[in-house]
């Protein structure tokens, strides 16, 4: 008499199937661990940039948002439309440098897919 394939107990299989679900959640487990980390990481950082002649320092927090500003002596010698557009180049200088940052915090999560 034949035994129905579907009644016959597939230890093998299963044992498989268990070893690979409790590896896949073992890397999932991993994987979270490492996004929490550059999360923080990138929530942390901040930037400051200079102009070239020390008339600007900008810093900004890691959303780009300016959190500082300080002139130096230069700053005495610009119109305020020069001194605008340095400022704003600057901010735009230290927010380039968060971005940097911040994809360099994703690159190790990145790369263990």
């Amino acid at each position: 008499m034949s035994v129905p394939s579907s009644s016959v107990p597939r230890v093998g299989v299963l044992g498989d199937g268990q070893t690979w679900l409790a590896d896949y959640r073992r890397r999932i487990e991993e994987l979270r661990g490492r996004a929490e980390l550059a999360q923080a990481e990138i929530a942390a950082l901040t930037a400051t940039a200079a102009s070239p002649d020390g008339a600007v320092r900008a810093t900004v927090d890691s959303t780009g948002a300016l959190t500082g500003l300080a002139f130096g002596p230069a700053a005495d010698g610009l119109d305020r439309g020069a001194l605008a557009d340095l400022v704003v180049a600057t901010t735009a200088s230290a927010a380039a440098e968060v971005s940097r940052r911040a994809t360099a915090a994703l690159g190790p999560l990145l790369e263990h897919r």
